[in-house]
């Protein structure tokens, strides 16, 4: 199985100026989208439309926030850890720190990438995984960590 870690998808010490959900939803998108604007508006709703279904913060300083969009032929995964923690809404009500993104296609017919959210959720509720995740000193270890723990 090829690896979903990818090295442009490891973001560190990004700003969120307000430390709202909203506004770094905003810029998870602007980042998962590589300058692709239309595609940055699509994820801000596909985003925006989840966490109104219920937030999407695990505890423990950790979300994963994701979406599904239409036409989408591959899953996109990003790690982004932010300078400040950020107000989530997560279960145990404590802010945000890192967030474990992931993008799938919508269709129904595409669904290769199931087996690999659920490794990444049950990853993300392993306490040991989260402290080595959240005490990577930088975007390089964290790729690096991320690439070992995902295979």
């Amino acid at each position: 199985m090829n690896t979903i870690v990818k090295r442009e998808m490891i973001f560190d010490n990004i700003k969120v100026e307000s430390k709202e959900k909203t506004e770094a939803i905003r810029i998870i998108s602007h980042l998962c989208a590589r300058k692709n604007m239309a595609y940055e508006l699509k994820l801000i709703d596909a985003f925006r439309r989840r966490e109104n279904l219920d937030s999407t913060g695990f505890g423990g300083g950790i979300a994963m926030p994701h979406a599904r969009i239409r036409g989408l032929s591959d899953p996109v995964f990003a790690v982004v850890r932010f300078a400040w923690p950020v107000e989530w809404e997560a279960l145990d009500g404590k802010p945000v720190d890192l967030a474990v993104v992931a993008i799938t296609p919508e269709e129904p017919e595409k669904k290769s990438h199931l087996p690999t959210l659920a490794l990444l959720a049950r990853k993300l509720m392993n306490e040991d995984f989260v402290y080595n995740l959240k005490h990577c000193t930088d975007g390089n270890q964290l790729y690096y960590y991320m690439l070992q723990e995902m295979k």
